[in-house]
């Protein structure tokens, strides 16, 4: 449900949320709130249709083992396509709004209320429980993300004068498509390996894999973090040498730390998956080739959110291509020999190709050396002393 739920809201949601964040920190939700609900309540309807069709083929195709589901199933699909679109939508006002302390809490409210429902699970094992459990929590989410956005404590921000008029929608989904293709391939790069395991091996296999994947997803929770604060930060500065400043800090910092839990986590699973899992023993192997992907995408995750906050999300489109071209060929060269483990190689190769793709995009447009992505500075260091000691 939550891998084509999730591939659902990627590839026909058009990345309105990208533009959410971008006109609202511009123009304020104000000038920009008629766009947003007009563009969301038509690629809303888009997601209904095209989701229910596609599930209608591939059932009727018995394509993805979705002929051996219940029907009520394949609707949870649909309406978790749908929550995710409009809690995307709404955290994204928080962003644009830099209502962070209202983000985290949704956010960490959220883990709470999945994790409560994880351990009801584990207790009482229910297929439905579990998948509509779900459902219930993303649209309880969206509630409260509702309630803070229209909670102020002080004064509404107010834009600069050139940016204080409405948005049109026509604007808004011009942005949202220049960042929709390289969202789309972004996206189809990362997960390629899960429908490719769901198509070519049996469901068991594409348990133990997603297991490895949801645990990147973990490690990718700085990464996406900081490229989610980042992008509204850049998006209301008017000046590109405090811009670029920013942008290479958050990158270094986030993926020196990413490299550390990385391999901490890949430790602490040969450890402990054995022991407390060991019907997921087999997600280990696939983890050891996806770790240096996951490593090395985290420069990609916070200097594409960079690069769209400058306006120019189109330049993105370059380093996913690069990605899934490799991830292709890669899956022909090793999928037949190394099966899973294979599908995990080729992942993580190109996953290594689109991160080092934007950073040779993002050196070239802002003119920054090489070398400045992967060394700290000396005003670096003595920002990191100096946050160390106090």
């Amino acid at each position: 449900m939550q891998m084509w739920g999730g591939g659902f809201n990627t590839i026909f949601g058009l990345s309105i949320a990208s533009a959410v964040v971008y006109f609202v920190a511009r123009h304020t939700i104000g000038n920009a709130e008629r766009a947003v609900k007009r563009v969301t309540t038509r690629v809303f309807l888009l997601i209904a249709v095209a989701g229910t069709l596609i599930l209608i083929g591939t059932r009727a195709l018995s394509m993805f083992h979705f002929d051996e589901m219940p029907v009520d199933f394949l609707v949870a699909i649909v309406v978790y396509a749908l929550a995710s679109l409009v809690f995307s939508v709404c955290t994204c006002v928080l962003r644009g709004e830099n209502k962070f302390k209202s983000f985290n809490i949704v956010n960490l409210t959220q883990n709470i209320a999945n994790t409560l429902l994880y351990i009801y699970i584990a207790a009482r094992p229910s297929a439905v429980v579990w998948i509509w459990g779900t459902n219930a929590i993303s649209i309880g989410m969206i509630g409260f993300s509702l309630y803070c956005i229209r909670r102020w404590n002080g004064p509404r921000p107010k834009p600069a004068p050139e940016d204080d008029h409405p948005v049109g929608s026509r604007d808004f989904v011009k942005y949202s498509l220049k960042s929709h293709v390289s969202n789309m391939l972004a996206y189809v790069n990362i997960y390629f390996g899960n429908y490719l395991v769901q198509d070519r091996f049996a469901v068991a296999d594409l348990g133990v894999y997603s297991a490895a994947t949801v645990i990147l997803d973990k490690i990718w929770i700085l990464p996406n973090a900081v490229g989610q604060v980042v992008m509204s930060r850049i998006a209301a500065m008017t000046e590109r040498k405090d811009k670029v400043r920013l942008t290479l800090i958050s990158t270094k910092a986030v993926t020196y730390v990413t490299a550390v839990i990385a391999l901490l986590v890949l430790w602490v699973a040969k450890i402990f998956i054995p022991l407390l899992f060991p019907m997921y023993v087999g997600a280990i192997a696939p983890l050891r080739y996806l770790i240096v992907g996951a490593i090395v995408i985290s420069y990609a995750k916070v200097l594409g959110n960079s690069i769209a906050a400058y306006g120019r999300p189109e330049l993105n489109i370059l380093p996913t291509v690069v990605g899934i071209a490799s991830n292709i060929a890669a899956s022909f060269l090793f999928v037949p020999k190394m099966g899973v483990n294979g599908v995990a190689l080729a992942t993580s190769i190109s996953l290594s190709a689109q991160g080092i793709a934007c950073i040779a995009i993002f050196c070239r447009f802002s003119h920054t050396p090489f070398y400045r992505l992967l060394l700290p500075s000396r005003e670096e260091i003595a920002m990191a002393r100096a946050a160390f000691r106090k």
